[in-house]
């Protein structure tokens, strides 16, 4: 072998090395917990809200927990991806996070990551869905899982403004104060309601 064609040899195999330890988030996949498809997490600024394995669907608790796959550029899972490099979003921007709304914990040995203690954010996603993204690349397929929030304008406090909004969905219905997901705004609602009132941003 000549000593051109073995440095470029090297170079291959050192790409391919690289490549190894890189994310590629088109072959990535985010998925919600079986049943959960349409389920809604109650948020707060203040990360008091609900964890994703107590959101609501129809009134009843359900496990909405986001599980994403990280994988590179051959399909194999990987290990210790950083927290700061995933995180998901509302796809129209309702949810409004007090940071980034990252995984719990770093990928494990199957290259998985999930979302299960509650976010510190505001606002609402009822007519969207939610979109996670490696490293500012977005992974294909958002999932079908809302957001509702005791800081319904998103302004990132649960304040007068917010109550005002609250009030008036006890004698016209509006989804964005059903925090039970049960269709109909009530006393369960109003307890959660209460509970947030102060909240905001650490």
């Amino acid at each position: 072998m000549t000593r051109c064609a073995c440095l470029v040899f090297a170079l291959v195999l050192a790409a391919g090395s690289a490549l190894a330890n890189i994310p590629f988030p088109d072959l990535c996949v985010l998925e919600n917990a079986d049943g959960s498809d349409g389920a809604v997490v109650f948020v707060l600024p203040n990360g008091g809200g609900n964890a994703f394995n107590d959101a609501r669907l129809d009134g009843a608790t359900v496990d909405a927990t986001l599980t994403l796959t990280v994988v590179n550029n051959v399909g194999d899972p990987l290990a210790n991806v950083a927290v700061e490099d995933m995180w998901v979003v509302s796809t129209g921007g309702g949810v409004v996070p007090c940071t980034m709304i990252y995984p719990d914990d770093v990928t494990d040995a199957n290259g998985q990551a999930q979302w299960v203690q509650s976010p510190f954010a505001g606002g609402n996603s009822l007519t969207e869905d939610t979109q996670a993204f490696i490293a500012g690349d977005p992974v294909p397929g958002p999932v079908p899982v809302h957001f509702v929030s005791g800081d319904i304008n998103g302004d990132l406090t649960v304040n007068l403004s917010d109550i005002t909004v609250f009030t008036q969905a006890l004698s016209t219905y509006s989804a964005e104060a059903d925090y039970n997901a049960d269709g109909v705004v009530n006393l369960s609602d109003i307890t959660l309601m209460a509970q947030g009132i102060g909240a905001e941003c650490p």
